[in-house]
């Protein structure tokens, strides 16, 4: 394919013991089978990492606790910052619908989507890209695992699959855990104009530049956190807990200075009375 070789970001084994005999560590798929009583009965598939790469609607897929918290932080902080746009749609663990015979349609931890002409639709169940008439810009994806195989959905077979797809951009998210050295990594690809994908190189500061969105993705100095730029402006983007935060300190800045200056105020009226 002529794309860049791909590395996983170490070569331990990962898997544990406990992890591998447990068949649903990826997740599983109900399936209802009719007794003879006439009940229905639930039953629970477990999904292969295969699976993962084309899910389908009422699968349950397990996610791991730093994957699940860098989720709903990146998640907010984009649908925050598109919020005055109607013309774009960020989406989360949406199925994609390529319209691409013989291709799966995986559902992205996040999508940034512009270009729709309904950004809020609650029968939205999944992303038709024929019929919406557009496709994500820039594809996220978070590795929820120590697991090879979940690993390997992600650094690997995606890149191929949203490269078939189409997708100008690709990044993706590694949350600290031993697998990555307790270490948030970033890697990301951009696709050329022969259609093929290339690493995105970090900018002096480490930080990935993604140009359909016009966002760096960057790791704050402890190396376990995620900060978001406007490229343009330089500006990072705070979360909903450092806004809140900005929000409060600014409120108590406030009324310390209204409290400095009644006290001004009322020890210049004890001197006029002097």
């Amino acid at each position: 394919m002529g794309e860049p070789s791909r590395k996983m970001p170490a070569d331990e084994e990962w898997e544990t013991a406990a992890a591998e005999l447990d068949p649903f560590r990826y997740g599983w798929r109900p399936r209802y089978v009719l007794l003879p009583n006439g009940k229905l009965e639930e039953q629970q598939i477990p999904l292969t990492a295969e699976d993962l790469l084309d899910p389908q609607l009422g699968d349950v897929v397990t996610q791991s606790d730093p994957h699940f918290g860098l989720l709903i932080v990146l998640a907010e902080l984009l649908r925050r910052h598109y919020s005055s746009r109607d013309d774009v749609f960020v989406s989360g663990d949406l199925k994609m619908l390529w319209g691409i015979p013989g291709l799966v349609n995986p559902a992205p931890d996040i999508a940034v989507i512009p270009g729709v002409c309904r950004k809020h639709d609650s029968k939205r169940t999944s992303f038709n890209c024929k019929r919406e008439g557009t496709r994500p810009c820039l594809v996220i994806e978070l590795v929820s695992s120590i697991d090879q195989e979940t690993r390997r959905n992600d650094y690997d077979k995606k890149v191929e699959i949203y490269r078939r797809a189409g997708i100008p951009e690709y990044l993706i998210l590694d949350p600290p855990t031993p697998a990555t050295g307790e270490r948030l990594l970033l890697t990301g690809y951009r696709l050329g104009a022969d259609g093929r994908y290339r690493s995105i190189e970090p900018d002096p500061r480490g930080r990935l530049l993604s140009l359909t969105t016009g966002l760096l993705f960057g790791v704050a100095g402890d190396e376990c956190t995620l900060q978001v730029f406007e490229a343009a402006t330089g500006e990072r983007i705070l979360t909903s807990d450092e806004l809140e935060g900005k929000a409060l300190r600014e409120t108590e800045a406030r009324r310390a200075a209204e409290a400095e200056v009644a006290r001004l105020r009322a020890e210049l009226e004890r001197r006029d009375r002097r």
